[in-house]
């Protein structure tokens, strides 16, 4: 007999079990150890008592990771994962962890729910579909091995600050996917360039990996949004992504992570500065609460 558990019930090792099952024979090789499993938590904003697990007797079948976080006013949870055992697909129980975080996000006040599904995963799309999530945008992963050339521009004033104060810019996008926002940028930084009226006109949130011995291995960017009233042509792009991804003397890898294909003149500058996508999925939402506006949230 299924039952469902929420992971703030069972213990790590069932949490960890059901986790590695129900992501076996994934497009990537999503497994874990427990560290890196539960410092996810921290690192994403996931809630235990909002995550389920599923179970066939005492065995974890299949799991459900939630978070919740308060943006621009409403209460909205994100799907962090859902995976289901290998034995178990098929059978229905894709469908009781939905429905069951469903009736959890309605008990937390919740007023919409998201999520990101791969694009080539088109079984898990429909399912999600039947559960009333909608496509509402496309998200890519863009990279370039190698360092492209910026030209910067003295118009503007670059002015460095931790990720965290990313969210009280005068154009901060919040609708954006989860894992792009400030709160999931733990030691990033974020970026604003000024112009000569002291106004943001563009700004992104990004973070820098290093070697051990000091050298850069790669920046990720997770936001990169420009004022598009500013300017007609690319300096401002451009004067954006010289700081972003600055020269150096050893090469590193340049990442673009969580975009938004709507933003398209960024999106096609990227293209032309040689960066190719990796990874396509989908952009998902779900009205919890009825009456709550679904886009700009």
């Amino acid at each position: 007999m299924l039952t469902i558990k929420k992971l703030s019930e069972c213990k790590l090792d069932e949490a960890l079990i059901a986790w590695n099952s129900g992501f076996e024979g994934y497009y990537f090789d999503a497994s874990m150890d427990v560290d890196r499993f539960f410092a996810r938590f921290g690192l994403e904003n996931l809630s235990p008592s909002l995550s389920i697990i599923a179970f066939d007797g005492e065995k974890p079948v299949g799991i459900l990771l939630s978070g919740l976080k308060k943006i621009n006013g409403k209460n909205i949870a994100w799907n962090g994962g859902t995976g289901v055992a290998t034995a178990y697909r098929r059978i229905g129980v894709g469908k009781l962890l939905i429905d069951k975080a469903v009736d959890l996000y309605k008990e937390a006040d919740v007023e919409i729910s998201t999520l990101e599904a791969l694009s080539e995963n088109t079984r898990a799309i429909k399912l999600y579909e039947q559960k009333g999530y909608k496509k509402v945008d496309e998200v890519i992963h863009l990279r370039n091995d190698v360092v492209p050339e910026f030209y910067g521009s003295q118009d503007y004033q670059a002015i460095y600050t931790s990720a965290h104060d990313a969210q009280f810019f005068s154009m901060y996008q919040t609708d954006t996917p989860w894992q792009s926002q400030w709160f999931s940028m733990k030691e990033g930084q974020a970026l604003q360039l000024i112009d000569s009226e002291g106004k943001t006109v563009a700004y992104g949130l990004f973070k820098r990996q290093f070697d051990a011995d000091g050298t850069l291995k790669s920046v990720i960017v997770t936001h990169c949004y420009v004022r598009e009233d500013v300017s007609v042509n690319n300096n401002l792009i451009d004067s954006l992504f010289s700081h972003l991804f600055p020269p150096s003397i050893t090469n590193y890898e340049c990442t673009v992570a969580f975009f938004l294909i709507s933003n398209k003149r960024i999106y096609h500058y990227l293209l032309e500065k040689g960066f190719t996508r990796k990874v396509n999925q989908v952009w998902m939402k779900r009205l919890v609460k009825e009456g709550v506006k679904m886009y700009g949230s």
